[in-house]
């Protein structure tokens, strides 16, 4: 027993011996000397704790926890969460200077190992680095998917879709009042605009049902995005204590690959129903406004098909749907009101019909 004592105590000791001189190496000397370029000058940070670092700090609300530290230890500061370090600036002047004058060096994003997976291994247009792909992406989705004549064709799409669901919601209050879910019904909405923009997918559930007024397909993605979201929370510690990855403690990673392989093949699925679609159609496709996301690009990839290849397709395809659940209310706060007075209405009419 003595000898396990023993030998548990000197792990212990060899990995704080591990971990302190790790953090003098990344923060440096303190000097203003740096002809060591391996080591990093860092602002001052809060008393860290070994291996965790400053992850004992952070509190929900993340912005308010960040207040808290930047009232105690000044407008920058660094933080050491588990493996990584970071640096917080919370002054107007500083962010100023950071994202005006240094903008180079704060254009990329990093590299976190629990986005990789969902991002097509980071070069997805959300999480890759500045430079020739994520420039290429950016004129696709700016000059063919997201220029002011495409969107003003998508206006017949969401002027639809929200007739149906406000339709919906009053047919289903006429029997008396009940809950909505208003938060879970305008990401419904969103989605099912987006998968009609993306595939021309259609609403094909029952008139009668209130509860299924969205496409198959837009179902079907709904459901891979409800099961990729906890799994990306799950899986941030991954970022900041990498045992947890090597080890998959949770089980996160086996579930996340298998959730990412059912939204790939999804996606081809899609992609490859649109395609036999154009070639059995005699003018290509339609109009060009009355296209899809996925006929334009893959119009675009018979001129450039080293440019415009499939996992590029499916990389612009994901980055529409995962945003508009948490974009909704920010970039529509009036919705609820607004929703409130157009079921009203709706429902006046129908009763007097």
């Amino acid at each position: 027993m003595d000898k396990a004592y023993i030998a548990v105590f000197s792990i212990a000791i060899l990995f704080l011996l591990v971990d302190y001189f790790r953090c003098r190496r990344r923060r440096g000397s303190g000097s203003n000397n740096c002809e060591n370029k391996g080591m990093l000058q860092l602002p001052p940070s809060p008393p860290a704790i070994p291996f965790f670092g400053h992850l004992h700090l952070i509190d929900k609300p993340f912005h308010a926890a960040l207040s808290r530290l930047a009232e105690r230890h000044g407008p920058v500061f660094s933080l050491r969460l588990g493996s990584r370090n970071a640096v917080v600036v919370s002054s107007p002047e500083c962010a100023r200077e950071c994202f005006t004058d240094n903008d180079v060096c704060f254009v990329n994003r990093p590299r976190f190992p629990s986005q990789l997976p969902a991002s097509f291994n980071g070069t997805s247009l959300g999480s890759a680095n500045y430079g020739p792909h994520w420039r290429n992406l950016r004129r696709i989705a700016t000059v063919h998917l997201l220029s002011a004549h495409r969107v003003s064709g998508m206006s017949g799409i969401i002027s639809g879709q929200a007739a149906t669901w406000m339709y919906r919601a009053a047919t289903a209050s006429a029997a008396g009042v009940a809950r909505v879910q208003l938060n879970r019904r305008l990401f419904e909405l969103s989605l099912s605009v987006l998968m009609e923009a993306i595939a021309q997918s259609k609403t094909t559930r029952p008139e009668a049902d209130a509860d299924t007024d969205m496409s198959v397909e837009a179902q079907e993605y709904m459901h891979f995005v409800d099961e990729l979201n906890p799994l990306h929370g799950a899986a941030n510690l991954w970022d900041y204590l990498p045992a947890l990855r090597w080890f998959d403690v949770f089980g996160v990673k086996k579930k996340m690959l298998a959730a990412v392989n059912k939204r790939n093949a999804f996606l081809r699925r899609l992609i490859d129903a649109e395609r036999q679609r154009m070639d059995s159609d005699v003018d290509g496709g339609g109009d060009g406004e009355k296209k899809s996301m996925i006929s334009v690009l893959l119009s675009l990839q018979k001129t450039e098909p080293a440019v415009y290849t499939d996992s590029v397709i499916m990389t612009l395809c994901t980055v529409s749907a995962f945003t508009c659940k948490s974009s909704v209310f920010y970039l529509f706060p009036s919705i609820p009101t607004d929703m409130h007075f157009h079921i009203l209405a709706t429902q006046s009419r129908i009763e007097r019909l």
